[in-house]
């Protein structure tokens, strides 16, 4: 009997993975701010990276599973990563992260919708969601 489980396009699991390269680099980059956060107020803004970049590590291991049953393999590449500065450059830096990623989430989620292809289109809803809600706590503390 052949297989029921979905196929993805090889153009479509690129996009997947090029996501999970950004997640994964999203993940180390807050890892490291949390860690080289300094001044009156990185205690709370410290913790605030160290939780996203536990949710980014999410995003990324779903990102993952959900390609490897798509039939394609999970890249293990990490995209670029900014590091460093005083905490607001740390905030702009990754605030524009999340900018970048909110874009490139709602292509991907067009893209799921015209493959038909429901499940993934709805854990990319559920990332994107989460990203928008990344940059609205961003834009909070940075006053924007």
């Amino acid at each position: 009997m052949a297989s029921k489980l979905p196929k993805a396009s090889e153009k479509f699991i690129e996009a997947l993975n090029a996501a999970l390269s950004e997640e994964m680099a999203s993940a180390i980059q807050y890892l490291w701010d949390h860690i080289l956060a300094r001044g009156l107020q990185s205690p709370s803004i410290a913790d605030m990276f160290k939780e996203l970049s536990m949710v980014e590590m999410k995003h990324g291991y779903t990102l993952a599973e959900r390609i490897d049953l798509l039939g394609g393999v999970p890249t293990t590449a990490i995209g670029p990563i900014k590091i460093g500065g005083d905490l607001q450059k740390m905030l702009q830096d990754n605030l524009n992260a999340e900018y970048d990623a909110i874009e490139m989430y709602r292509g991907l989620v067009k893209t799921a919708e015209q493959a038909n292809d429901v499940v993934t289109r709805r854990l990319l809803e559920d990332i994107l969601k989460e990203t928008e809600e990344h940059a609205r706590d961003l834009q909070s503390v940075l006053g924007k």
